[in-house]
């Protein structure tokens, strides 16, 4: 389930980035949200090695972003309900809220607010990263781009 609302350059594929995450580990409540700053340039042809995934998904859509590189990541423990801030760059933010934990499906739902963007509310599983590409663009025109996922996983 995605509810959309005025969002602009959100990619809609799911693809996993297994080195940037440890096992999946069941225990309270709580989810374990991270968020991946990204930033994109149509210039030059440098991938951060831990990006290469991500950059072959975004390049598959949008071609002319050829250097990715990961400014920050976050992780937070979040309880259903919980919401938490981001700080991205520039004074940018984005908000989560955990809208439920993990259910007897292994599903986990979230509620994201990308910067000059509205809100997404979406589904996921454990592992599986949600890439958003946003409208913001720095002052050295890279493109920020944000790579959201969630532990833990129910065995």
């Amino acid at each position: 389930m995605i509810r959309r609302t005025a969002i602009v350059g959100t990619i809609a594929f799911w693809f996993a980035v297994p080195a940037l995450l440890g096992a999946c580990r069941s225990g309270d409540d709580k989810v374990t949200v991270y968020l991946l700053v990204i930033l994109a340039k149509e210039e030059g042809n440098v991938v951060d090695k831990r990006l290469q995934e991500f950059a072959r998904e975004v390049r598959e859509k949008n071609p002319n972003f050829t250097s990715f590189a990961l400014k920050t990541m976050t992780k937070v423990s979040l309880a259903p309900q919980q919401k938490h801030v981001f700080k991205l760059v520039d004074g940018k933010t984005a908000q989560v809220v955990v809208r439920h934990g993990a259910d007897k499906h292994n599903k986990v739902s979230l509620a994201v607010t990308p910067p000059d963007q509205g809100e997404i509310v979406y589904v996921t599983v454990c592992g599986k990263y949600l890439p958003i590409i946003t409208p913001y663009q720095t002052k050295n025109k890279e493109r920020l781009m944000l790579a959201i996922s969630v532990q833990p996983c129910n065995e």
